[in-house]
């Protein structure tokens, strides 16, 4: 690489950035970063060829962070398969993060927007498997409770009738699926690639991803139980409203939702899905 003086260090940084990451390789990334950034391999390059073995590692180093990411989606698609989406994603969606950690954020939307019109979706329940995956690796990323309060110790505001707002844990992550995705991750993630079960006919599955003491669980949620905890996701909001919002989402009467709900809270809270005021 030469360094001219008369090139800034942020311009040779854009030019690399596009080289590197470009759909095609290389070589195709050089054109497109001659032409975004008006300077020519000769310009940048003493030796080509290095540039060929960085942007390929660069590439090979992302894919083994979705790979990592996104283990049960690989063995469900194939490694072949798998790499051939992830390669894709990569090349459309370069990192710009200081971390890799955001690098799969978005992959579950590509697979879905993948699908081509007319298909069927014979990527839905991978698409699923994928939003999955994902939250999990939120959920065991976010902030969590480990600091807050002992596990384990429930808030019974609601059962001395207080109107205490309902808080979703920070690292608690709902998930609203088509199919019974969590009880497929379970089996296929102890399965050998051999010996993979089969996907699962379509049906509703609504799950809480939660931390306690470092420890991800994912638990089954009813209907109900969903819409109450969706109703507080980003903001916290009083054991009524929660309780409305559920029943009309469900159909239910609302004192039932109610009744329910306070049987049913302090054990989300002793779970590490919701938790109390700081």
């Amino acid at each position: 690489m030469h360094e001219p003086e008369h090139l800034p260090l942020a311009r040779l940084q854009a030019w690399f950035l596009t080289a590197m990451t470009a759909p095609g390789g290389a070589r195709r990334g050089m054109e497109l970063a001659q032409q975004h950034h008006g300077l020519s391999q000769g310009e940048v390059l003493k030796n080509e060829g290095r540039l060929h073995i960085y942007a390929d590692g660069y590439v090979q180093r992302l894919l083994e962070c979705l790979q990592a990411d996104f283990p049960v989606l690989r063995k469900t698609m194939g490694d072949e398969l798998f790499d051939f989406f992830a390669r894709a994603y990569v090349w459309r969606h370069p990192s710009r993060s200081p971390t890799l950690y955001d690098l799969g954020g978005g992959f579950a939307d590509f697979l879905a927007a993948s699908q081509p019109p007319g298909s069927g979706g014979q990527l839905r329940f991978p698409v699923e498997l994928a939003r999955l995956e994902r939250a999990r690796s939120e959920a065991g990323r976010a902030p969590g409770l480990e600091k807050r309060r002992p596990p384990g110790t429930p808030d019974l505001g609601w059962l001395t009738g207080g109107e205490e707002a309902i808080r979703l844990a920070p690292c608690t992550r709902l998930l609203a699926l088509s199919f019974p995705v969590q009880a497929f991750w379970r089996q296929a993630q102890a399965a050998s690639e051999q010996a993979m079960p089969p996907p699962p006919a379509p049906g509703a599955d609504y799950l809480a991803i939660a931390r306690l003491q470092y420890r991800l669980n994912m638990h089954v949620l009813l209907p109900w139980q969903f819409h109450l905890l969706q109703a507080a996701e980003h903001e916290a909001h009083g054991l009524q409203a929660c309780a409305l919002h559920a029943a009309r989402e469900c159909a239910l009467p609302v004192a039932q939702v109610l009744a329910d709900a306070l049987l049913w809270l302090p054990l989300a809270s002793a779970a590490g899905i919701t938790c109390g005021a700081d």
